[in-house]
């Protein structure tokens, strides 16, 4: 049980990442990103590009990474987002739908099929009490719960979380307030892209890339931020870590002591939790009026 509880810490760190991202750019732009999963593996797939085939050191190639991943959350914003979303809500679900499409042949065409690893050598594995984990995953775990503080602080207690707020609750008056609302839109937009590029990167240093992780992935983030409350950054990652350790128990457990669920169900436990929320709360688990600025 303690491995399943250490298992489910660690996805669930890598799901709030992507599900914090997400969940801020539907509370600020009131749309859906369907292309998150490939920008979160396109972050991994840059950073193993710039360590293993150009041979940077790995904390330059993680910057450059996030830098690349920060450029084409632009231009996602400026061809797939800015030119739909003012005209209706829904019309970004086509084009992110298309550009997803369009990653993911590019993932293919330049990376191939093959399992990809940030990491050349292997993990350094502990044994603590009869719990398994790599030093690598400790790192990652901490790091992410520290970016996570960083994001709390920015948000409730600076200038610029306060506008966020603002524009969140009300965008035409934050605007007469003198609050640039549309560049707060790109500001967001680029931060949930670079969110989601650290979750690529998690994911090649403690797994492996392969392209056919970006649906997955996809509906993992959208199950959290729809049971947590859409738009509710702080209910979209406690629901992230609840998700990912469901997901460990499910397959983990002996049920009814007689069998056990095969490992290739455990992503259709965020299909059920998408499935359950909209059928018994559809405002999500966390839904009460935001904090005004």
């Amino acid at each position: 049980m303690e491995q399943l509880l250490i298992n489910g810490l660690i996805a669930g760190s890598l799901a709030a990442l992507i599900a914090g991202g997400l969940a801020l750019v539907y509370g600020v732009l009131g749309i859906f990103n369907l292309a998150l999963g490939q920008m979160v593996l396109l972050g991994g797939y840059a950073v193993w590009w710039l360590h293993q085939s150009v041979g940077l050191t790995l904390p330059v190639s993680i910057v450059g990474g996030l830098l690349m991943a920060g450029g084409l959350t632009w231009v996602t914003f400026e061809v797939f987002i800015a030119p739909f979303y003012k005209r209706h809500r829904f019309l970004p679900l086509v084009t992110t739908i298309a550009l997803g499409m369009i990653l993911d042949a590019a993932m293919l065409l330049f990376f191939e099929a093959r399992p990809r690893s940030i990491l050349s050598n292997g993990k350094n594995i502990m044994d603590i009490g009869g719990v398994r984990l790599s030093v690598e995953q400790v790192y990652l775990v901490v790091l992410t719960v520290l970016l996570l503080c960083v994001f709390a602080y920015v948000l409730h207690s600076t200038p610029f979380g306060r506008r966020i707020r603002a524009v969140v609750q009300h965008s035409h008056a934050a605007m007469s307030l003198g609050i640039r609302a549309s560049v707060l839109h790109r500001v967001i937009f680029i931060l949930s892209g670079v969110l989601a590029a650290c979750g690529g990167i998690f994911i090649g240093i403690d797994q492996n890339l392969t392209p056919v992780l970006a649906f997955p992935i996809t509906i993992k983030a959208y199950a959290a931020i729809i049971a947590g409350g859409k738009g509710n950054f702080w209910g979209a990652i406690v629901c992230a870590y609840l998700i990912a350790l469901l997901e460990q128990l499910v397959i983990g457990i002996e049920w009814f002591g007689r069998f056990y669920i095969p490992a290739g169900y455990q992503q259709s436990v965020a299909l059920l939790f998408i499935i359950v929320f909209l059928l018994c709360r559809p405002s999500g688990l966390f839904s009460f009026k935001n904090r005004t600025a």
